[in-house]
C-alpha cells in the first residue's frame, strides 16, 4: 500500500470530486452539516480553488481517501479560517484527520490566521476528538460544535516545513497525473 499527503491542485480536482462522492450518506451529513447529493458536490468541488483554500488530499494506492481544506472566513476584524475534514468510512480511525490536522495548522500559521475554527454537528465524535487532540477550545450550541485554535505566527521553520512538503507533494502530483 502506498501513502502520500499532499496539498492539492487544480490537476487534482477529478480525484477530489470522486473522493467527495465515494462518501457514505453519514459521512456526507457530517462533512457538509446536512444531506448532500453528487450535484451538490460538483458544485462544491467545481468551486473548490476560487475560494481562498488550501486543500490537502490523504492519497492511498492513487486515490483521494481523505481530504482537509482550510477556508479564509471572511468579514472579521482578525484573519480567521476555517478547517474541513471528510475521511471515507474504510479508512476512518487509522490517524488520517490528525496527520491533516497538524498539515492545516501548518498552513494556517504561515498564512497568519489568528483564529482557525472547526465547526461540526455535535455527533461527529471523530472531529470534536480531533480538535480536542490539537487543543482547541471547544463551544457547545444548537446542535454544533465549534473548535477554535490559535495558531502561533509564522517561523522560518513552518514556512520552511510548508515549502518542502509542497515542493515534494507537486513532484508526486506531476508523476500522478502523467500515470492518470
Amino acid at each position: 500500500m502506498s501513502k502520500s499527503l499532499r496539498k492539492l491542485w487544480i490537476g487534482d480536482l477529478g480525484a477530489l470530486r470522486a473522493h467527495l462522492k465515494r462518501l457514505d450518506p453519514e459521512a456526507r451529513r457530517l462533512r457538509f452539516g446536512g444531506v448532500t447529493t453528487d450535484d451538490f458536490i460538483d458544485a462544491y468541488v467545481d468551486t473548490a480553488f476560487r475560494l481562498d483554500a488550501t486543500i490537502f488530499g490523504v492519497f492511498i494506492d492513487g486515490e483521494i481517501r481523505a481530504s482537509a481544506e482550510l477556508r479564509g472566513i471572511f468579514g472579521g476584524a482578525a484573519p480567521d479560517a476555517e478547517a474541513a475534514f471528510a475521511v471515507e468510512a474504510a479508512w476512518q480511525d487509522q490517524g488520517l484527520g490528525s496527520e491533516l490536522m497538524d498539515r492545516i495548522l501548518t498552513a494556517a500559521q504561515n498564512r497568519g490566521v489568528a483564529r482557525l475554527h472547526m465547526i461540526c454537528l455535535s455527533e461527529n465524535a471523530r472531529m470534536r476528538h480531533i480538535a480536542g487532540k490539537f487543543g482547541a477550545r471547544l463551544s457547545f450550541a444548537e446542535g454544533e460544535v465549534t473548535g477554535e485554535v490559535t495558531p502561533p505566527g509564522p517561523t522560518p521553520a513552518s514556512l520552511l516545513d510548508e515549502f518542502v512538503h509542497d515542493a515534494q507533494g507537486f513532484v508526486t502530483a506531476v508523476f500522478d497525473w502523467r500515470r492518470g
